[in-house]
This record gives C-alpha cells, sequence and structure tokens, in this order.
C-alpha cells in the first residue's frame, strides 16, 4: 500500500476538482441541483473503486511472468484503501477550498 502512494497520488487532486465543481455547480443550478449532486457522489465513488476495489474482490489471474517468476500479485485491498482515502481527502479539501475562498 506504502509503495502506491505515489503512484495513486493523482487521485487526490482529481477527485477534488470534481468535488469542488459538481458541489459548485449544483448550487447554481436550483432545478437540477439534486441530479448534479448524485452524478458528483456517483464520480466520486466510481473513482474510489473503479478498478482497485472491484480487483480486491475479483482478483485477476496472474500473468505468465508472474508464475514463472513467482511474483505475488499486488495487494489490490491496500490499493482500494488509498484509492477511497485520496477521494475522500480531494472531497474533504474541496469543502474547505470552498468555505475558504468564497
Amino acid at each position: 500500500m506504502f509503495i502506491g502512494i505515489p503512484t495513486h497520488f493523482w487521485v487526490l487532486p482529481v477527485a477534488g476538482l470534481v468535488a469542488f465543481y459538481g458541489l459548485k455547480w449544483s448550487g447554481k443550478a436550483a432545478g437540477r441541483a439534486k441530479a448534479i449532486q448524485f452524478i458528483t457522489y456517483a464520480l466520486l465513488i466510481a473513482l474510489a473503486v473503479v478498478p482497485n476495489g472491484i480487483h480486491a474482490l475479483l482478483p485477476p489471474a496472474p500473468g505468465p511472468e508472474q508464475l514463472m517468476n513467482q511474483q505475488p500479485l499486488p495487494n489490490y485491498a491496500g490499493r482500494f484503501y488509498l484509492d477511497a482515502f485520496y477521494v475522500f481527502g480531494g472531497w474533504a479539501l474541496s469543502k474547505v477550498v470552498k468555505l475558504r475562498f468564497r
């Protein structure tokens, strides 16, 4: 999990931007506010779950190079937890930015 921290760091700013602009647009659109919020939160959940959450539940078959070299599969559960943490952190960061820079 700790090895994946630098390679999965892109999730944090992407989640922050999705949450910031999604919630900002939902505040401006009176008639479609609930739909935009639903889409925003669905995108955040998808960002956290796909692909590592799916691989944690249904691990892929090891490739031939992993079988020949007896390499272990990546820790998909750890990567999923890291992605979920980064998505939550991005969402929280967008709330702080929204409150700070109104």
